[in-house]
């Protein structure tokens, strides 16, 4: 059959992401040709994407895409010949080792999945800012997968939620939706989607886009302290404006402070009557002060320290600061803006 390269490319990049890294399921690492989805799984997500061959076989991904990306010709033929798919354009020939039946184990969790989906009145509306939400919400969950629920963002009615145990995020949608615990590391590709519609399976939660590309991705189990961390949402005070130049200060931050990885700098922020001063140092090397005018706090003077990448992405969706000290709760820093607000702990 033939096909126009750049589409096929386009197929291939949308269900990319599920792609394992590493051989641990064999076909995990793979592409898989339904004869009318293209799919991929990585043993924590799939994602199915139409497109229809008159052949059903699957073939090492990574391998196909670079092929495909270095043949220049708009058409390439494909067909499944003596074990291989083989590959035509003008002046080039590949043939690719395939695995061609129905009993592998990946294929048969997708044709589950597929079947799930297609059960009358599976698919439901999504909020139209669940994305948003997520994509906000995210950063703020556990990267331990150790911690169990605490690496999900959870989302119960309209509340979207994530903690660390260090960090709260909670953003507020239009609408209701149901209750779902998806691993933040799953979430990182999701909004890569623009996904309208869910649907939630025994283990799993779906989505789909208006094109059909749908995006599969396992759930945990576990109950989440919804009701807990809803208590250290309490009604802010002192708000402090952050100015706009704070981002770019922890940005330069992040060079001079020590550490080899961006997630291990930290910077030590303190806030007192009129000012804001941040202090960064890879001791022995080099050190960084820079002060900024603020206006709105009264309180006694707070320090925390933080990672300063991380204070740049609170910064990018908020600049609203209020400082909450000496109440039923630990000391605590609260970033917001509209539907979104975000908690930090402060240290004693």
């Amino acid at each position: 059959m033939k096909v126009n390269r750049n589409e096929l490319l386009q197929v291939l990049s949308a269900a990319r992401p599920a792609l394992a890294k590493k051989e641990i399921i064999e076909e995990a690492v793979r592409f898989i040709f339904f004869g009318d989805i293209l799919a991929t799984y990585n043993d924590a997500i799939c994602i199915s994407v139409p497109f229809k061959t008159d052949f059903t076989c699957s073939v090492h991904g990574e391998e196909l895409y670079k092929i495909l990306s270095s043949i220049k010709d708009d058409e390439v033929d494909l067909k499944v010949e003596d074990n291989q798919l083989k590959i035509t354009a003008k002046k080039t020939k590949v043939g690719m080792t395939t695995i061609v039946g129905e009993k592998e184990r990946v294929s048969t969790l997708i044709e589950k999945l597929t079947a799930d989906t297609k059960k009358k009145g599976f698919w439901k509306k999504l909020p139209k800012d669940f994305i948003t939400g997520v994509s906000l919400c995210m950063f703020s969950a556990s990267k331990d997968m150790t911690t169990g629920v605490r690496c999900c963002v959870a989302i119960k009615d309209n509340t979207i939620y994530s903690t660390d145990n260090l960090r709260i995020s909670k953003y507020i949608m239009s609408e209701n939706t149901e209750e779902m615990l998806i691993p933040a590391r799953d979430v990182v590709e999701l909004i890569k989607y623009s996904v309208v519609k869910f649907g939630i399976s025994e283990g799993w939660v779906h989505f789909i886009t208006n094109d059909g590309v749908m995006f599969n991705c396992r759930t945990m189990s576990g109950e989440y302290p919804f009701t807990s961390i809803a208590r250290f949402f309490q009604a802010p005070r002192n708000e402090i404006n952050v100015p706009s130049t704070v981002r770019e200060i922890m940005l330069a931050a992040a060079v001079v402070a020590e550490g080899d990885v961006s997630v291990a700098k930290i910077v030590e922020v303190s806030i007192e009557k009129g000012k804001l001063l941040c202090k960064s140092e890879d001791k022995g090397k080099k050190w960084m002060e820079n002060e900024v005018d603020i206006e709105g706090y009264e309180g006694d003077k707070v320090t925390f320290y933080i990672n300063p990448i991380f204070f740049s992405q609170i910064l990018e969706k908020s600049t609203s600061l209020y400082l909450i000290q000496g109440e039923e709760f630990p000391d605590k820093a609260v970033f917001t803006n509209d539907n979104f607000t975000h908690i930090l702990a402060l240290p004693a």
